[in-house]
């Protein structure tokens, strides 16, 4: 088996033919342009076995040669891809099973000859590609442009991508080679391989929206090690919603992206003593930028669920409700088109290649300092214990004398919860994982308590001004009778995020327990 690492980049046609005469293409090329047209038929069984088991297979039609390729899922570590995959010449057009028994690190599974009656083709590829062997000293990358179809059935999507492969160097040389590129050529960073989309295109779906993936961490792990794990969960789960934000304006690929977001930088702050550096510095303010777009949409949708919505069965022929909700509407329509704006800006390409490259190797991984090297290498367990002790105290002080605090000091306690929880769900597969999710249970809900509380403050303020700049009375009406039922619920919700504290005041943190982790 050989392993591949890649990155793989969304371009539109006119980009691709700007990208083939790139002055960097043109003075890093090793050897003359391959151009091929190459068909691909991915195999599979009816219930998709391959698939279930993260393989896929398929046999490319290389002039009348044939190629098959039993890959591995992968991981996607931070942007790029990284695979196992099984080639082999074979003499025919459907898969040969005994050229995949001879490699000895095949999947055992594959020596059950009954799987290869099953098998048929699932779709296909068409595509045109165009290699081109880039390198420098200390680095060999293929680049390979491809324009061409993915079909299922009647069922089609095209391809106008760009991939580069490692073939010699390390990740960052991926990294640096695409930012390069990017800094003269609009382009986004793919999650989305050609099985992964053939297969939804099989499937009839489209990309929905992803929550994180689990960080799986042990004791005795290096922090730094710790760190880069939990940025490339937050990392993933960013770009994974946001290709099905682009794809489908779905408002909960919004709220994901702003949870990646947040919990990258929830990460970026337990970590900090590691990640103190210019690049890093950067990197926040970058993020930020990114948040407040995505903060302005999920603003709208908030409001239109926990305010409006609710009150849709009792007011849904009422003038002035009708009214009111096509004005949040109209500014939520505006707030996705400014996201959408935002995610075909070079400026986010270049973050999300900056953001990728610093996880894998920034700033902050190669300062000269033994001191540095020092917190690099602590076990991620004693620091876990000590930013967790410290975020309790924290929730603690913003807890304390709960029924007496203001709107603006709930915000702030739910800001302390929200962290957190952050910070249990990076370290749960530290500790003992059924008492450390019923703390993250509980902690979810006191945060949609104060959440609910803190959204009914701001639609006060909101409705007033929505009604009075236009001046209308049956706006106003409306407006006042919203703001009534809404703070109707405070008490209640008062009283169920004080029992959610309780709750979690009480139940034993096991990261206080020295002896074990």
């Amino acid at each position: 088996m050989s392993t591949e690492t890649e990155l793989k980049l969304r371009l539109d046609a006119k980009a691709i033919r700007r990208l083939r005469s790139h002055p960097l293409v043109t003075s890093l090329r090793r050897t003359r342009t391959v151009t091929r047209l190459l068909k691909s038929v991915y195999f599979d069984t009816a219930d998709q076995h391959l698939r279930q088991r993260q393989l896929v297979l398929r046999v490319r039609h290389v002039g009348r040669r044939r190629i098959q390729t039993l890959k591995t899922v992968g991981t996607f570590q931070a942007g790029s891809w990284s695979r196992g995959e099984w080639e082999t010449e074979i003499s025919g057009d459907m898969p040969e099973w005994l050229a995949l028994q001879t490699s000895g690190d095949a999947p055992a599974f594959l020596q059950d000859g009954r799987l290869m009656a099953e098998l048929r083709p699932i779709f296909t590829t068409d595509v045109r590609r165009s290699t081109y062997l880039l390198a420098d000293d200390d680095w060999e990358i293929e680049l390979a442009l491809d324009v061409g179809v993915i079909r299922a059935g009647d069922r089609s999507t095209d391809i106008c991508e760009a991939e580069l492969e490692l073939k010699r160097g390390v990740p960052t040389h991926l990294f640096d080679l695409a930012l390069a590129f990017q800094r003269d050529i609009p382009m986004q960073l793919m999650t989305a391989t050609k099985a992964a989309r053939g297969y939804a295109l099989v499937d009839e779906v489209v990309p929905g929206p992803s929550k994180a993936d689990p960080v799986q961490l042990h004791p005795e792990m290096p922090a730094g090690t710790a760190f880069r794990a939990i940025a490339r969960s937050c990392f993933g789960q960013l770009l994974r919603n946001q290709d099905c934000l682009m794809a489908t304006r779905d408002p909960e690929a919004i709220h994901q992206m702003r949870v990646a977001l947040r919990r990258l930088r929830s990460a970026i702050t337990v970590f900090k003593t590691l990640l103190d550096t210019p690049e890093t510095a950067w990197l926040r303010d970058e993020l930020s930028w990114f948040l407040r777009p995505l903060g302005v949409a999920r603003d709208c949708d908030v409001f239109i669920e926990e305010i409006m919505d609710p009150l849709a069965p009792r007011l849904a022929n009422d003038p002035g409700y009708q009214k009111l909700r096509e004005d949040i509407l109209l500014e939520r329509q505006t707030a996705y088109d400014v996201v959408q704006d935002v995610l075909a800006q070079p400026r986010l390409t270049g973050l999300t290649l900056r953001l990728g490259r610093w996880i894998e190797a920034g700033d902050w991984t190669v300062i000269d300092d033994d001191e540095h090297r020092s917190r690099l290498a602590t076990p991620v367990a004693l620091l876990a214990r000590s930013a967790l002790r410290k975020r309790d105290r924290r929730i603690s002080q913003a807890m304390d004398q709960f029924a007496e605090l203001t709107p603006d000091a709930r915000h702030q306690a739910r800001i302390q919860v929200k962290k957190m929880r952050y910070s249990i769900d990076f370290f749960i597969s530290l500790f003992h994982q059924e008492k450390t999710r019923r703390l993250s249970a509980t902690l979810a809900s006191l945060q949609d308590n104060l959440g609910l509380l803190n959204d009914i403050a701001i639609a006060e303020r909101r409705l007033r001004e929505l009604a009075e700049r236009s001046g209308d009375s049956q706006r106003l009406w409306t407006a006042g009778v919203i703001v009534g039922w809404q703070a109707a619920r405070v008490e209640a919700l008062l009283t169920t995020a004080a029992g959610d504290w309780r709750r979690y005041h009480d139940l034993p943190r096991h990261w206080r327990a020295k002896d074990r982790a």
